[in-house]
């Protein structure tokens, strides 16, 4: 067993709106620090009598997929690429107008955009994601910081056009 240190080295946080957008890989911006990744797991419990119905231990458990959240803090990045990424979170085409058309979208089927993690050492490839959470900024006489949250989910079948139905994230860094 290898015990080393891991050190990705710097993060370039690279956008794809491949749905309905320009199709070409572009570059976000680049991280204060460590991103955080944290892959979550669904599960159900099956209940039986043998341990005391649905008050009880689960006789089974049945796993319902996963995703991924990535969580990021940006010290440096693109305004006209963070607008249109704003943008894909809830609005149509203009940005801080919320249109009665916007309310109620399937999100994953007209909103997802690819996310790459480039770096030298482990690129990091999330094919289908949105922007679920908050967009926390600053304003003010000092540098500025944005806090970006994507949840990253297995490609679905229905839009599977751009990356293999299934895939969750992979090491692609090529643009599709």
């Amino acid at each position: 067993m290898v015990d080393t240190i891991n050190v990705t080295g710097k993060v370039t946080l690279k956008l794809q709106f491949v749905n309905g957008g320009s199709n070409e890989l572009l570059t976000l911006g680049e991280a204060q620090d460590m991103h955080d990744i944290e892959e979550r797991s669904f599960w159900h419990n099956v209940p039986g009598d043998r341990h005391g119905g649905p008050q009880g231990p689960p006789i089974e458990v049945q796993y319902l997929g996963s995703i991924a959240v990535v969580r990021v803090e940006l010290s440096r990045w693109d305004t006209v690429v963070m607008d249109e990424l704003r943008k894909r979170k809830v609005y149509g085409t203009t940005l801080g107008t919320i249109v009665a058309t916007d309310v109620g979208n399937a999100m994953l089927a007209t909103r997802a955009f690819r996310l790459l993690l480039s770096t030298l050492t482990r690129p990091l490839n999330f094919p289908c994601v949105i922007l679920r959470d908050a967009i926390p900024y600053g304003m003010g006489s000092k540098f500025t910081s944005v806090g970006l949250q994507f949840e990253c989910h297995r490609m679905p079948a229905t839009i599977a056009s751009w990356a293999a139905e299934g895939v969750l994230y992979d090491a692609t860094t090529a643009e599709y």
